[in-house]
Parts: C-alpha cells; sequence; structure tokens
C-alpha cells in the first residue's frame, strides 16, 4: 500500500491514572498502535502523559521488529514543549498535529492538578481541533473522564459525527465495559477504516 493511500489517526490522551483498565492500561495502548499500523494506518501522537510512551513503544515494536520499514513513514510524534505555559502557542500546536490525521482516537484524558485527577482539558480541545478539521472523531468512553465524556455526546449527537447510521452500533460498544479489550482494538479499526 503507498503511503499516501494510507489513513492517519491521532492518538489523544493523557493518563495520570487508567481507571478502570487498571494494569492493562498501558499495554492496551501499546496493542492499539501496533493493530493500526498492521491495517495499513499512520499515527500521530501528542505524547501525552501516561499515554504518548506506550503508542511509540507499540508502534516501535510493530515497525521495527515485523515490518523492519522506517518508523518516519509510519509515525509522527510531536511532544509538548513544557516550558511553553501560553495557551495560543499550546492551541497553535495542537492545531498543526492534528490537521495531519483524518480520524482522532480519545483515550482516558485525566490529569494530576493540586491533588485531584482531573479532566483533562487538552483533550477536550484536540476533540474540538479534530471536529474542526473534519477528521472522523473516536473516543474510547470505556476508558473515563474526558474520553468517556467525549463518547457520551457522540452518541447522543450521532448524525452530527456520523454521517450514516451502520458504525453507530460500534461506536456504542466503545462505551461498554463488559467489551474486551482487544475487540475494543478490533471496532476502532472497524470504525476507522
Amino acid at each position: 500500500m503507498h503511503l499516501e493511500n494510507r489513513k492517519t489517526v491521532f492518538i489523544s490522551g493523557s493518563a495520570y491514572e487508567y481507571g478502570r483498565f487498571g494494569e492493562i492500561g498501558k499495554p492496551f495502548i501499546k496493542h492499539l498502535s501496533r493493530a493500526l499500523l498492521k491495517n495499513g494506518f499512520r499515527i500521530v501522537s501528542g505524547f501525552g502523559l501516561g499515554v504518548g510512551a506506550h503508542v511509540v513503544e507499540g508502534a516501535i515494536d510493530e515497525i521495527h521488529l515485523e515490518r523492519k520499514e522506517p518508523i518516519r513513514d509510519q509515525l509522527q510524534c510531536f511532544p509538548f514543549p513544557h516550558q511553553t505555559r501560553s495557551p495560543a502557542v499550546w492551541s497553535a500546536y495542537r492545531n498543526d498535529m492534528i490537521a495531519r490525521a483524518d480520524t482522532a482516537v480519545f483515550l482516558f484524558g485525566n490529569k494530576l492538578q493540586d491533588i485531584f485527577i482531573r479532566d483533562a482539558d487538552g483533550v477536550l480541545e484536540e476533540f474540538e481541533i479534530a471536529r474542526s478539521n473534519q477528521a472522523a472523531v473516536i473516543p474510547v468512553g470505556v476508558s473515563g473522564y474526558a474520553a468517556e465524556k467525549l463518547w457520551k455526546r457522540v452518541v447522543n449527537e450521532f448524525d452530527d459525527f456520523y454521517p450514516c447510521k451502520d458504525k453507530r452500533w460500534m461506536v456504542e460498544q466503545l462505551g461498554d465495559p463488559s467489551v474486551a479489550p482487544e475487540d475494543l482494538i478490533d471496532l476502532i479499526i472497524r470504525i476507522a477504516s
């Protein structure tokens, strides 16, 4: 498959903790990255805390161990400059990063602020940017936090997000805690295809 024919998925997320996923949160992210690449997608990552490193680990495993292809054609990472605190700079950075993708997957979306775990406002902003860029949005509601809020919004306003109804049941399943992690990954791939 030629690179120009491949879809690009932006993986948005941050995780101070993995909520319902617990210990399987990290391997889930890694397996998702591998599955996306195996299915012909490229990945863009903002290297969110608790998510980005596992995206990269999965991508490296798939690209170098399995296919032995140049990573530059498969994965683009945009770590956030933590010394820059300007919201305008971060928004411009997010816009540039997300504009490279036609699909965006949202995972977890939490951060430690003061002594409380809160929804990550950056994940919420990335959702709005993805929407403004007309990217397909796939929030994994079962991962909780900001992703769960976004999933509820997509399910409640489904017709505004998806022009055809045939994917509705798949999107709804992304919020079901009884769905096995490997089945969630399969659903994400099917929705993105």
